[in-house]
């Protein structure tokens, strides 16, 4: 392997085949310091890892995806690719933000990175492109072809508690109600409120053991580690926001929610009282509609919606639509996503008539919890978002969980309290 210089190249990336890894366990085994990247669809065999970040952009404001894309165009120019062009770890909060309120989005080249997709693993390494970068790189590919797993102690696993202590205290019956009262005086259709629980313990959390249990039990999701100011974010999405590859988008509508049934009979027959529901079907096609036009609006051709279907996860069932299209040639991928971020399935519909009374609502901070974390390439042109849901935020021995409901006309304050406790099970119950 050699890098030839050119003018105005100030990184150099390698990337090559290596014998099969488990990214989670690289990570886990490196233990870097955050921020980090992980990203893993088991039913899928797609699995990204990446940390120790070479240069990094952070950004606030209603203009962040394009200011971000700027970079992204910038850093591109600046780099020499030997294999394949690198991937670039992304983290949009659900808020915008300011210099004062929220934190950043968060784009990072990270100094490594290993994916597994279609039964093979490949390492990305990255280097400053001066006269020593080849014998480093070199050096370096050497530990990963001839990688050696760590495993450290664990911790025994904690029995979940049977009260966690909510931010706010009994604040959501009250909120369900007011925000339907809203939405029959026209202020909004839709509107996503999401809680917060706290479970704080006398040993740290562990995160690695914690993802090791998510994917297992949420194969068909997303599992993923992100970094935040304050603690690790952690979960199993089942939500895409955005997918493209070879010109083709995807994206898809993830709305409508019940519990999964103790029997066969009964799940069929929760599953057709969803697909029935006037309530679950409104919330739904809000969804779907709205996915739909803003695709429309940055110009992604032929964007059709096939038709519904369930998505059966662990302990609850969702109406789920596919949306395709075709990307245009003068549109970039995060052109795309910045359109479709939040969608009404996390915020609310009209978008600038519903977000703006969340605040009011919820009494903690959302942070990257219904927010945008995935990966682009560095050409810009193809890259996944998940939605971060199903997730906690872990800070040493405290887990911040959350879990939200869509609230429309009709919604029913004790059924959304029971809806939002059923989507907590899933990131309590893989706490280790």
């Amino acid at each position: 392997m050699a890098a030839s210089p050119r003018p105005n190249c100030t990184y150099v990336s390698y990337q090559f085949e290596v014998p099969a890894l488990d990214p989670l366990a690289v990570l886990e085994t490196l233990n870097e310091s955050a921020p980090r990247g992980y990203f893993e669809t088991p039913s899928r065999r797609r699995a990204h890892a990446a940390g120790s970040p070479v240069v990094e952009w952070k950004g606030t404001g209603p203009d962040r995806f394009i200011v971000a894309d700027r970079w992204l165009k910038q850093l591109a120019a600046n780099i020499l690719s030997i294999g394949e062009t690198p991937r670039v770890i992304a983290t949009f909060p659900f808020y915008a933000g300011d210099e004062i309120n929220g934190i950043p989005s968060h784009l990072f080249l990270p100094a490594w990175q290993i994916i597994t997709e279609e039964g093979k693993t490949s390492v990305t390494l990255i280097e400053k492109n001066d006269p020593g970068a080849a014998e480093r790189l070199a050096q370096r590919a050497d530990k990963f072809q001839h990688f050696s797993y760590h495993s450290p102690h664990t911790n025994n696993r904690s029995v979940v508690p049977t009260v966690l202590s909510e931010v706010g205290g009994g604040w959501f019956p009250s909120a369900v109600t007011r925000a339907t009262e809203l939405i029959n005086d026209g202020s909004f259709e839709k509107i996503v409120l999401s809680r917060a629980f706290d479970w704080r313990r006398t040993t740290p959390f562990n995160l690695f053991a914690s993802l090791h249990r998510l994917r297992q039990a949420n194969p068909s999701c997303h599992t993923f580690l992100v970094d935040e100011p304050d603690g690790a974010l952690l979960g199993a999405s089942p939500e895409t926001l955005l997918s493209l590859f070879n010109g083709e988008v995807r994206s898809e509508a993830v709305a409508g929610t019940t519990r999964r049934g103790e029997s066969a009979s009964e799940d069929a027959s929760l599953a057709e009282a969803l697909l029935a529901s006037d309530k679950d079907q409104r919330e739904h096609t809000a969804v779907t509609a709205s996915i739909l036009r803003r695709l429309s609006m940055v110009g992604v051709l032929a964007a059709t919606s096939r038709p519904a279907e369930l998505l059966r996860l662990g302990n609850v069932m969702h109406i789920r639509t596919p949306i395709v299209g075709t990307m245009p040639a003068d549109q970039r991928f995060l052109a795309i996503a910045g359109e479709l971020h939040p969608t009404p399935a996390v915020g609310g519909k009209p978008r600038d008539l519903a977000l703006p009374f969340i605040p009011g609502f919820e009494p903690h901070a959302r942070g990257l919890y219904t927010g945008a974390v995935g990966w682009i390439n560095l050409d810009g042109q193809s890259g996944k978002l998940f939605v971060a849901l199903r997730c906690a935020r872990i800070q040493g021995n405290v887990a911040r969980a959350f879990a939200g409901a869509g609230i429309v006309a009709g919604s029913d304050p004790a059924a959304e309290t029971v809806e939002t406790e059923m989507k907590l099970r899933t990131i309590l119950e893989a706490l280790v």
